[in-house]
């Protein structure tokens, strides 16, 4: 029987590629996730893009392969932008439903450089916010 991570490295190959398709290239490469110091955070006007709700999905899954807690994407509420080295921090304010159809809101930063198959794209943060 093969082993749990060489069942999924199969299957992260397909997602980085699927996280990446129809996005443009970052320019020029630098180290990942670091914020140039005076980086502000854009807000994101069109949270219904799917960027956005590809980089929802992509922090929703990691949640239900670490944690074991499967959520389905409902909605991105909100969200901001910064860039960051070769790529950009997401903050999305999130809404997601559990198996039980319950939906609560989630926020999560990700890293990513859109466009790029030379990265790995990573969950920054993840937690529960009051609400839903």
């Amino acid at each position: 029987m093969r082993s749990l991570a060489a069942m999924l490295v199969p299957f992260f190959l397909v997602l980085s590629l699927g996280l990446v398709a129809g996005a443009p290239a970052a320019s020029a490469p630098a180290a990942a996730g670091v914020p140039p110091p005076s980086a502000p955070w854009v807000p994101i006007a069109d949270t219904g893009n799917f960027l956005y709700r590809q980089v929802g999905n992509f922090s929703l899954l990691i949640r239900t392969l670490v944690f074991r807690e499967y959520l389905v994407l409902v909605e991105v509420v909100s969200g901001s932008v910064q860039a960051a080295g070769a790529g950009n921090n997401y903050n999305l304010l999130l809404r997601a439903a559990d198996r039980n159809g319950t939906v609560r809101r989630y926020q999560t930063v990700v890293w990513g450089v859109p466009g790029s198959r030379d990265w790995t794209w990573k969950v920054i943060s993840f937690q529960r916010v009051a609400g839903n």
